[in-house]
């Protein structure tokens, strides 16, 4: 049975009868805030060095999941750690800037593991190579984007090869201008963009390749 302080408090709700002195009790909530998805101009903002790169990541795939990041830095850290999944149709930014008062870039490597979400197994590596020199009058942006086999780890080694190495079966590499890169793998396409600019963004996206 309801009370006449529950048919009071209904009524309220229904007809939208004023607070009255329940009104400034509502007024001291703190408003709550809404979380806007993030992009790689957003992220880039709040770096303060200038060196930096954000890298956004859009998985455009239907077939993988992109999960078990890996990190090396030549030079710099990472700031926005990456996130731990990717998932399909989703974008993640993370971030990596220079170690602070140092003559020195924002220069590394990030991979991410393919998981085929239907056969439940893991095959391939995606890697992202992306160099922000701290002396742009001697050297450029460069990205590379490639896909190893799993079993390749996510190190100077791999760094070095895609950084200036003279095999390019597993990836594509070009100085940063502004205009796209692609690689086609044997399962998935890369596309991938880079700026020019101290404070660097990468962009890249994950595309199922036509007939898989």
């Amino acid at each position: 049975m309801l009370t006449n302080t529950h048919f009071d408090f209904v009524k309220l709700m229904l007809i939208g009868e004023p607070f009255g002195r329940f009104s400034s009790n509502f007024a001291e909530l703190p408003a709550v805030a809404v979380k806007m998805p993030e992009t790689a101009e957003a992220v880039s903002a709040t770096l303060t060095t200038n060196r930096n790169c954000a890298v956004e990541i859009t998985n455009v795939s239907g077939t993988y999941c992109l999960i078990n990041p890996k990190v090396y830095m030549a030079s710099g850290f990472s700031c926005h750690p990456p996130q731990p999944t990717i998932r399909t149709q989703k974008t993640e930014v993370s971030s990596f800037t220079k170690d602070d008062n140092t003559a020195t870039g924002a220069v590394g490597l990030l991979t991410y593991d393919l998981f085929h979400m239907r056969n439940r197994v893991c095959s391939e590596r995606m890697a992202i190579m992306f160099s922000v020199p701290f002396d742009h009058s001697l050297y450029k942006n460069r990205l590379a984007v490639g896909v190893f086999e799993l079993s390749q780890a996510c190190d100077k080694h791999l760094y070095e090869q895609m950084y200036d190495g003279k095999d390019l079966s597993n990836f594509t590499r070009s100085d940063a201008n502004g205009c796209g890169l692609e690689h086609k793998a044997a399962h998935v396409d890369l596309r991938a963009t880079m700026s020019t600019t101290g404070k660097a963004m990468v962009k890249v996206e994950l595309y199922d390749k036509m007939g898989h």
